[in-house]
């Protein structure tokens, strides 16, 4: 068996020759490819499924895949880079994220492992940590390296705020870890020190600090892609780094989020975690406007109103993705939003997802699918994200097109676009 990646949009794949179809694969998927089988057919496996599928469908190049998970209220997006480096960037408030790489990667089945080059947390809101825990405490899964806005979060009574404590003229919070030693004995937060007690349980070979602009680019050992941190951007008060103090605890640690831009030939990609008003104002003023200019962007804050149009316009995306839920409703994605993202995009016809929208094509009181009496957590987790699938935004590039997709519930059909990359 040889890995091939689909070459088409979509491609459609048959339990066998002449025979049904059985799902439909998009753009970059992987699978095992065996011999032709008939004239212009080969025989495949895709996720333990086997079938066949048009011969002139499969590629031996891999593409850059994004997956935007749908975790409901919060963020969760998972890379795989042309390299097969794996990257996860947050993951949600709940265990989808987990469930999403136990369904990709088959973790319920004996023998099954994953391995994530790097973890990101953007900030540590619950809704961005709280589904961390459970991917780092996996047995199956093996993170090698977490980065963060070194931004902690800490017990009542500990420091005067939340974050820790702030300079003489309140303009700044001064307290920073990067590495777990930096921690000490501090007072941490139920959730964050959960959080920490996850990371320590894996060993001493767990790579764990704290970035900023400072940083650059973060090597993964994929030449083909590059990743830059692109905020927070810290000021030095006393000499040391400190963050402006946004006005209150909420605003402070949404604004100091991990920022990235990851760039794949001529295609760009900006992770935005939960960036406000005051946040993009001080990037643009600190970074060039062309540094945040992407083709795909994750929205800021799910979409909240807290958003600069400046900031939008230098971005110029063409795929957008609004990442947020209805259990808690924040109001996100707001309808200003979604008209000024749209008003700030490259193209005539630029695409803006949602996985909420998208998720809720799927009936409330539609059944989660026959259960095992004796699943495996593991394979209880990958039927139940299964159900999310369709939520689930799909973007894949080649460095010269884009491609998204994101499945129908109707006859697990796709809803997807092709399109190339406008010019910088």
């Amino acid at each position: 068996m040889k890995t091939k990646y689909i070459r088409t949009k979509t491609a459609e794949v048959f339990d066998k020759p002449d025979g049904k179809r059985s799902c439909v694969l998009i753009y970059g998927d992987e699978v095992e490819a065996g011999g032709a089988v008939t004239a212009g057919q080969t025989r495949i496996t895709c996720r333990g499924r086997e079938g066949v599928i048009k011969t002139s469908a499969l590629g031996a190049k891999p593409a850059l895949e994004l997956y935007f998970i749908d975790v409901g209220t919060g963020d969760a997006a998972f890379i795989v880079t042309p390299g097969r480096k794996k990257i996860l960037i947050d993951g949600g408030l709940n265990k989808r994220a987990l469930g999403f790489l136990a369904w990709k990667y088959r973790l319920d089945q004996p023998g099954h492992s994953v391995d994530l080059d790097l973890l990101v947390l953007t900030h540590a809101d619950d809704d961005h940590i709280t589904g961390l825990i459970p991917v780092v405490q996996h047995p199956g899964i093996n993170v090698k390296k977490i980065v963060h806005s070194g931004i902690a979060t800490y017990a009542d009574g500990a420091f005067k705020t939340e974050l820790g404590a702030l300079s003489v003229d309140k303009k700044h919070l001064v307290t920073r870890h990067s590495t777990l030693a930096d921690l000490g004995g501090a007072r941490l937060s139920p959730l964050f020190a959960s959080w920490i007690k996850a990371i320590k349980a894996k060993g001493a070979t767990l790579d764990y600090g704290a970035v900023s602009t400072e940083t650059g680019e973060l090597k993964l050992g994929d030449d083909s892609v590059k990743l830059e941190v692109l905020g927070p951007v810290l000021d030095k008060v006393g000499g040391k780094p400190a963050y402006p103090w946004f006005g209150d605890k909420a605003h402070t640690i949404n604004g100091h989020s991990v920022v990235l831009r990851l760039t794949h030939d001529k295609v760009r990609v900006l992770f935005t975690g939960d960036l406000n008003t005051r946040a993009e104002e001080r990037l643009l003023a600190k970074l060039p406007p062309a540094a945040f200019d992407a083709h795909v962007l994750k929205a800021p804050h799910h979409g909240s109103q807290e958003f600069t149009p400046a900031f939008l316009k230098a971005v110029r995306p063409q795929i957008s993705v609004i990442s947020s839920g209805d259990e808690r409703d924040f109001g996100h994605p707001r309808a200003n939003f979604i008209g000024a993202v749209g008003r700030a995009s490259r193209g005539e016809e630029p695409l803006v997802f949602s996985t909420e929208l998208a998720g809720n094509f799927v009936e409330v009181d539609a059944k989660e699918g026959p259960q095992p009496a004796n699943a495996s957590p593991d394979a209880k987790r990958r039927v139940l994200f299964k159900r999310r699938l369709n939520g689930m935004i799909n973007v894949r590039s080649d460095g010269a097109k884009l491609f998204a997709a994101r499945r129908v519930a109707a006859s697990f059909w796709w809803e997807s676009y092709d399109l190339t990359p406008a010019a910088p």
